[in-house]
């Protein structure tokens, strides 16, 4: 903290309560320069029951915040309010990790889902922190144990009767954050709204550049008459609107035949037929980061062309079925997957853009790994377009 600061609130004159809490600082919505004065002097006379680490908090918010907590409406539609520095952040989906590397705050992260445990390649060092479960069934009590400021969680999982409530019935004072990092419509949003809580805004404005750069090239290049898509991630698992995969294939300038139907659910075959895409776009959990084995994705590739009845389909007939991961299509990286996707539905219009090269390019200035795209990982089948 700032020693000027310091030096001038301890010359200001006080007549505080030695008996106070942190939250006492927020009565008035604000922390005023009287009241810093009041527990510094205090603490220095041995009068408070506030520590010294709540005043140096306290002293962080009135410089660097103006002295007013920080509040953002997350993606659950619910306000969070803020009333110190997080320095601990329990990350319960890889998406969630994902976002605070990029943002330059991995080393406020105190606890994993057991998915970025087994990450090892993309998360070389958060891998090895402690597991606090799934995002779909967290271990409260793993989270507890590591005093976390806030908890990071997808907006539809886990229950709040898994999460919320029963921090709420231990009593413990853990925000609940839900943010989801896997949607290209909110991508930006939520990174803007992370990056404001952790006093992050520079590096969340070359994120959103970088998004903003890709996704003005994908909407400078949609051509007026769209190909039809289908999105799936078994042949007759359909990802409809409000799904990542979705997103991602309207946003890259496709004609989704899965318009007006939200989230995931089975679709009959001979529906599939009648719909005659002219793409079908399959996400998989096969590939990623972690493997060099295709075989997983082209399993899933053959599973669609070999459905019968599915030869007739122009997707299948023109060799327009495309298996990307989930690594890559519903997470940050998303810009990549929205070039990648675009080049698929359009080839024409991109034929001097590598959609590899971005993906290296994400790599490098964000994840901050030793990671060679072209020689590691398994991200889409047949294969990268051309």
């Amino acid at each position: 903290m700032r020693s000027v600061v310091i030096l001038i609130l301890l010359l200001i004159s006080f007549t505080g309560i030695a008996g106070a809490s942190y939250m006492d600082f927020f009565k008035d919505d604000k922390i005023t320069k009287e009241e810093l004065a009041d527990a510094v002097i205090n603490y220095m006379l041995g009068k408070s029951d506030l520590r010294l680490d709540e005043i140096r908090d306290a002293s962080y918010v009135y410089v660097y915040w103006e002295g007013k907590p920080k509040s953002i409406v997350d993606s659950a539609n619910r306000t969070v309010t803020i009333y110190k520095p997080i320095k601990r952040i329990v990350a319960l989906t890889s998406d969630a990790a994902e976002a605070l590397v990029i943002l330059g705050a991995k080393d406020k992260i105190v606890g994993v889902s057991k998915y970025t445990n087994e990450a090892e390649r993309q998360f070389p060092e958060l891998s090895k922190l402690p597991s606090v479960g799934s995002c779909f069934d967290p271990d409260v009590e793993a989270i507890v144990g590591l005093n976390p400021d806030i908890v990071i969680a997808y907006v539809k999982w886990p229950d709040p009767s898994k999460l919320e409530e029963k921090l709420e019935l231990i009593g413990v004072d853990t925000k609940v954050v839900r943010l989801d990092f896997y949607k290209g419509s909110s991508m930006k949003e939520e990174i803007e709204k992370l990056g404001y809580l952790l006093d992050k805004e520079q590096n969340a404005s070359k994120y959103i550049s970088w998004f903003d750069k890709y996704e003005n090239l994908v909407n400078s290049s949609i051509p007026e008459k769209k190909v039809k898509v289908y999105t799936c991630s078994k042949p007759l698992r359909a990802f409809g609107e409000g799904t990542g995969l979705y997103d991602l294939s309207v946003i890259a300038g496709g004609d989704n035949v899965l318009k007006g139907r939200e989230g995931y659910f089975d679709v009959d075959p001979e529906q599939v037929i009648l719909w005659a895409p002219d793409v079908i776009l399959r996400w998989s959990y096969a590939g990623g980061y972690e493997t060099d084995d295709i075989s997983g994705m082209k399993d899933e590739y053959d599973e669609i062309v070999n459905l019968p009845g599915f030869e007739n389909i122009p997707a299948v007939k023109n060799h327009k079925v495309y298996v990307i991961s989930a690594d890559l299509a519903t997470a940050p990286s998303f810009p990549v997957a929205l070039v990648t996707v675009a080049k698929w539905l359009y080839p024409d219009r991109y034929s001097d853009i590598d959609p590899k090269e971005i993906f290296q390019e994400y790599v490098d200035n964000f994840l901050h790994i030793d990671y060679n795209v072209s020689e590691h990982g398994c991200f889409v089948y047949p294969a990268w377009p051309k």
